[in-house]
């Protein structure tokens, strides 16, 4: 048996969104009539790998002649496709939600339907967005978690400086401008890492472009450059950078999440994900969450939210019993416990409540009310050069060029 790699021997990847995806590809010999069967898990989100490694220990030590050796590469995606192209299937995968329809539409992914995992899945509109990405009939992928896309905030720092917390744009602008008033960095920025700037640009989008926008682009009765939602995300980003540290583009993922936990920021714009990383720098940190205000009311503003992972299992594999048991289990209560308290993430099962005091409420008043909106990103497949976009208008602050240029993205890479 491969030897398991673990956190030191991996090579550490900037998520996105984060993120994992479950194929199970060619192996030796079929796991249904007790034969040993290997799993290769090929997976992208470098903060799981450690608890990863964990439940593959529980998960084998109940599977007898079930073994799992747990893989990660960076920039995933490409990878997997070029493995793809030279008929070099790992046994399972993980990749972002966001790279679903790029792999889905291969043909390679097993409808999951009436499986364990499937039934599992009580959140139904995580379902429904995976659904949706993965652009084909039955259920080609079932989600992990669920995670949210969130200002998070030092509440001492906030009682400290008298703040309240804001539900508007105008009050996160004022908020924002107190602190900086008082000697201290609002927000830390850190779009060294492109990715990170489409973030924040997701985080302002998502709420302003409204529920039926993308059905609306796919029909060719939008675009970008003609969406006033769109030219208001635009001026809000450049409204946001005037509130940087010195050098944002000289700062990565990694920077920002040390310099918030150590108190170089009072905000800091990320996903529910980078909690985990925070935590280890700076375990007593009192942090705060609030979705990030872009309207004139609190009632315009939605939580950004989505599936962090999804799990599929592929239609090649030689070990398709020993693949399914494994995706059972990683749906179960036990497993689902595990991997979302680690993680900071949401269980897309009932039973399975946030752990964590900065997402409690976020779930009982945003995510069980249904006020949550999807991923912009997610309209454009892998190959996008969003990311890339995003950052360079925040570079040369031109609207027009950038949503002229997110229109020809779409037009060459969106989800049709």
């Amino acid at each position: 048996m491969a030897s398991r790699m673990t956190r030191a021997g991996m090579v550490t990847i900037g998520v996105l969104s984060a993120t994992v995806l479950v194929l199970s590809g060619c192996a030796n010999g079929d796991s249904g009539g007790g034969d040993a069967a290997e799993i290769e898990f090929f997976q992208s989100k470098s903060e799981s790998i450690e608890v990863v490694d964990t439940l593959i220990d529980e998960f084998e030590s109940t599977h007898e002649g079930i073994t799992v050796t747990q893989t990660a590469v960076p920039d995933a995606l490409t990878v997997l496709q070029s493995r793809l192209a030279k008929g070099d299937v790992p046994d399972v995968i993980a990749l972002n939600v966001s790279n679903l329809n790029d792999i889905s539409t291969s043909g390679l992914l097993k409808d999951l339907s009436g499986t364990a995992a499937a039934e599992a899945v009580d959140n139904t509109s995580a379902q429904d967005y995976v659904d949706a990405l993965g652009g084909t009939d039955g259920v080609v992928a079932v989600p992990w978690a669920v995670n949210a896309q969130v200002v998070l905030y030092d509440k001492d720092e906030f009682a400290d400086l008298g703040l309240e917390v804001p539900t508007t744009w105008d009050e996160l602008i004022d908020v924002a401008q107190e602190i900086k008033d008082a000697g201290k960095e609002p927000f830390f920025f850190t779009w060294k890492d492109s990715w990170t700037a489409k973030l924040v640009f997701n985080s302002i989008a998502g709420s302003l472009q409204g529920p039926d926008f993308w059905s609306q682009l796919q029909a060719g009765d939008a675009t970008f450059a003609g969406s006033p939602a769109y030219a208001e995300t635009a001026e809000k980003l450049l409204e946001l950078k005037d509130l940087a540290q010195p050098d944002p583009f000289g700062k990565g993922y990694d920077d920002g999440n040390t310099a918030f936990a150590n108190g170089d920021s009072v905000m800091y714009i990320q996903g529910t994900w980078a909690l985990p990383e925070i935590r280890k720098t700076n375990p007593e940190k009192n942090i705060g969450t609030f979705v990030l205000p872009v309207g004139d009311t609190p009632e315009e503003s939605v939580l950004l939210s989505g599936p962090d992972s999804v799990i599929a299992v592929s239609e090649e594999t030689q070990n398709a019993d020993a693949a399914q048991q494994f995706v059972d289990f990683l749906m179960e209560k036990e497993a689902q416990t595990t991997f979302t308290e680690d993680q900071y993430l949401f269980s897309v099962r009932d039973d399975v409540p946030a752990s964590d005091e900065a997402l409690t409420e976020l779930k009982s008043d945003w995510l069980d009310q249904g006020r949550t909106a999807m991923y912009p990103d997610s309209m454009f497949r892998g190959s996008s050069d969003l990311a890339a976009l995003v950052q360079q208008f925040l570079i040369d602050e031109d609207a027009g060029v950038f949503l002229d240029a997110m229109d020809a993205d779409f037009a060459a890479h969106g989800v049709k």
